[in-house]
């Protein structure tokens, strides 16, 4: 094995929990009666517009408090809530608390596979991926960040991950793809060879077939076990030949 790749959002920053679902999860812990359809809309809304207006430079900070605002902004507009008080600024504190203590947990697993590995971050984001993963202080792990809206090409493209493995130096049957997305993650890294490790947490659908992921977890925290293992083996089955 010579490299890694890893997705961002969904896998990094929230174990596994998509974050149209995490989103959720905050209106419910803050109260905000809509109800789960209306909050959909919103959230799409707010991802069309998170697309068009970040900048280069936004970090992940100003990324969630957009998002947030957004949000609300639709949900106001379309008459579904309108409180005079909205927490969107304990909404946010709560939302980086939370985000850090998983970006510190993330780091260990890093942390871990650097000193043996080459890393690399492959992510459908909004040409801030840097300034996100600088604003984090994991960007010292990644050998190449691959960022969709840069590259002009978005997963589940394939070229995107061949782009990641040609900076890497890494072929495909040597690299593992984690992240938490079946069909942008886990199926086109298989499509071309490398060997997958799909988050299977809470994500934005249901995927029927699992076929592409050669393992499925729960926690960040297995993938170095399971790497470190499948190494093992194919020392021993080469010392054995």
């Amino acid at each position: 094995m010579e490299a890694i790749l890893f997705d961002f959002g969904g896998t990094l920053d929230t174990n596994g929990i998509h974050w149209s679902e995490k989103f959720w999860d905050l209106y419910e812990l803050f109260g905000i009666t809509v109800s789960k359809c209306q909050y959909e809309e919103a959230y799409r809304y707010s991802e069309k517009l998170i697309a068009e207006r970040t900048k280069p430079g936004d970090d992940m900070w100003t990324m969630i408090s957009n998002q947030i605002q957004f949000q609300f902004n639709y949900l106001r507009d379309s008459d579904y809530y309108k409180p005079n008080d909205l927490p969107v600024k304990d909404m946010i504190s709560y939302c980086r608390w939370d985000i850090l203590k998983q970006i510190n947990r993330s780091k260990r697993v890093l942390q871990l596979l650097k000193s043996d590995y080459r890393l690399g971050l492959v992510s459908n984001f909004t040409g801030n991926l840097k300034a996100v993963v600088e604003c984090l202080s994991i960007d010292e792990y990644f050998d190449v960040i691959a960022d969709s809206h840069i590259l002009n090409i978005p997963k589940p493209d394939p070229r995107i991950f061949m782009y990641a493995l040609k900076k890497l130096k890494a072929a495909p049957e040597n690299v593992f793809m984690i992240g938490d997305s079946y069909d942008r993650d886990i199926q086109p890294a298989k499509s071309i060879g490398c060997s997958t490790i799909w988050l299977d947490v809470k994500s934005w659908k249901t995927n029927e077939s699992t076929t592409s992921a050669d393992f499925i977890i729960r926690d960040l925290k297995e993938v170095p076990g399971i790497i470190f293992n499948k190494e093992k083996k194919h020392e021993q089955n080469t010392h054995v030949t």
